[in-house]
């Protein structure tokens, strides 16, 4: 995908450091799940691998480049994980970065879902962020950055790439995709076109915008709880339907909320939701819902 226009400033940013020799060698992108930071973290990836760089990107059309696009590049190393990231993941990092380029240029590391890594990982990353191979580059990117441990966080230059404003948002949407954008949208994806993108085109936005609405006639007293309970059970991420739900209910009627109590039920959920391993999940929906017309009424 062609970097999004939100993105290309701090890409020129990026690339003019790199170029004048000046570009940390650990750098954390953050921000919202779905603003594009692995997009800005490929796109800057190539440009240090690239042999005819501009500040802008990478050429595309040498050696390294089309290594890049095909995935083969040797001086590439992308660690991912579905679950969470150990030791010997970050021992393969490590030796890696204070490994000789194959390519004679740099050595780039991409960790997305930096979060993920366990305690044992993160404290044996530390010792490749203090002292990192010669014109070696560590691109870490997370939507969660309290997660990582505070000796991560300082060792490493943080570039927070912002929410993007909803009109800029919208136009691209509009570009990328000729269906129509439900007004809830990109409201519910906290300013992250690529996650909103992702929703239009898989139908789950609809499947959203269909529970939101069980949710408001639940309160109402219009929609059975069982039922309402079976659909949210069937359905990822019920922390990010909760949470905005709520906010938007919030917006609606301020007074009729208990704000510091619904927040506390509503994170406590969220962290059970998490952390405990088997939790029923029908029981678990079930008290939430059964707690939400007497905190928001």
């Amino acid at each position: 995908m062609r970097l999004p226009p939100w993105l290309e400033a701090t890409q020129l940013q990026l690339g003019t450091l790199a170029l004048a020799g000046q570009l940390h060698h650990a750098l954390l992108l953050t921000g919202v799940a779905g603003v594009g930071k692995h997009l800005l973290a490929a796109e800057l990836a190539q440009l240090l691998l690239c042999s005819q760089p501009t500040a802008s990107g990478g050429c595309g059309r040498c050696k390294s480049c089309l290594l890049v696009k095909a995935g083969h590049h040797p001086d590439l190393l992308h660690l991912q994980s579905e679950t969470s990231l150990g030791v010997d993941a970050v021992r393969e990092l490590s030796h890696f970065m204070q490994g000789s380029p194959q390519q004679g240029g740099a050595r780039v590391v991409l960790l997305p879902q930096a979060h993920k890594m366990t305690e044992a990982a993160a404290n044996a990353l530390l010792k490749t962020l203090e002292e990192p191979g010669a014109n070696s580059f560590l691109l870490l990117q997370t939507a969660y950055e309290q997660q990582l441990l505070p000796t991560i966080l300082s060792r490493c230059q943080k570039w927070l790439i912002a929410p993007v404003p909803s009109f800029v948002a919208r136009n691209w949407l509009a570009e990328q995709n000729h269906m129509a954008i439900p007004e809830f949208l990109l409201s519910f994806c906290e300013g992250a076109p690529l996650k909103a993108l992702e929703l239009l085109e898989s139908g789950a936005a609809a499947d959203i915008a269909a529970l939101l609405a069980q949710l408001e006639a639940y309160l109402l007293g219009e929609q059975a709880l069982p039922e309402l309970v079976k659909r949210l059970e069937q359905f990822e991420d019920t922390a990010t339907l909760f949470s905005y739900f709520v906010r938007q209910q919030l917006l609606s009627a301020p007074q009729l909320v208990k704000p510091q109590a619904l927040f506390e039920r509503l994170a406590q959920w969220c962290r059970d939701e998490q952390q405990i391993l088997g939790q029923n999940k029908n029981l678990a929906l079930t008290a939430l819902l059964l707690d939400l017309p007497r905190l928001l009424r």
